[in-house]
C-alpha cells in the first residue's frame, strides 16, 4: 500500500506539517512506523481524513491531475491500483448507507413506540382523573313556597280543628 512521510502526506493533503501533527494526536490520523523507523500515513487514512489530494500548487488541466493522481495511487511497492481503491471505497460507502438505513429505520420504529406509551399513558390518566364535580343548581323558589304554603294549610286545618279546645284552654290561662 502506498504511504506518505510526514511531509509528503501534509504536501500531498494540501495543509501545514502542523495540521498533519495535530491530527495524529488528536487520534483522527492513524500513523505507522515503517522498517525504518520513519512515522508514515497510509493513503486511505489520508484521503479519510483530508478528503481528495490536492496538487503542489502549479496550474494542471483536470487530465493531468487525474493522471498524476492515478500514479500517484500505483507508485511504491504494494501498491493498490487505484480502481480497486475507488472499488473499496464504493464499497464501504454502500456499507455505510446501509447502516444509516438500518439506524433511520431503527429510529422511526423506536419512536413509533413511544408515541403508543404516551398515548396508553394518556388513555390510562384520563380514566385515573376523577369524575368532574357535579354542577349545583341554585335551590327552586317554587319548592320553598310550596313548603310554606303547605305548611300554612297544616296550622290552618290544626288550628280549626282544635279551635274549641284552644279557646277553652285561652279562658282557663285567663281567670
Amino acid at each position: 500500500m502506498t504511504t506518505f512521510n510526514i511531509t509528503s502526506a501534509a504536501r500531498a493533503a494540501g495543509v501545514g506539517r502542523a495540521s498533519v501533527w495535530r491530527a495524529i494526536k488528536s487520534g483522527r490520523l492513524s500513523a505507522t512506523t515503517n522498517e525504518r523507523g520513519e512515522r508514515v500515513i497510509d493513503l486511505a487514512e489520508l484521503l479519510r481524513v483530508f478528503g481528495p489530494l490536492k496538487s503542489d500548487g502549479q496550474p494542471e488541466t483536470l487530465a493531468s491531475a487525474q493522471d498524476e493522481q492515478a500514479e500517484t495511487l500505483s507508485s511504491g511497492a504494494g501498491a493498490v491500483p487505484a480502481v480497486m481503491l475507488i472499488e473499496t471505497l464504493r464499497e464501504q460507502l454502500d456499507d455505510a448507507r446501509g447502516r444509516e438505513q438500518a439506524l433511520i429505520a431503527e429510529r422511526d420504529r423506536l419512536l413509533t413506540m413511544l408515541e403508543g406509551e404516551q398515548a396508553a399513558r394518556r388513555e390510562l390518566e384520563i380514566k385515573l382523573l376523577p369524575a368532574p364535580a357535579p354542577k349545583l343548581t341554585p335551590p327552586s323558589h317554587r319548592r320553598a313556597w310550596l313548603l310554606l304554603i303547605l305548611l300554612v294549610a297544616a296550622l290552618a286545618f290544626a288550628g280549626w280543628r282544635w279551635r274549641d279546645a284552644i279557646r277553652a284552654t285561652v279562658a282557663a290561662l285567663m281567670n
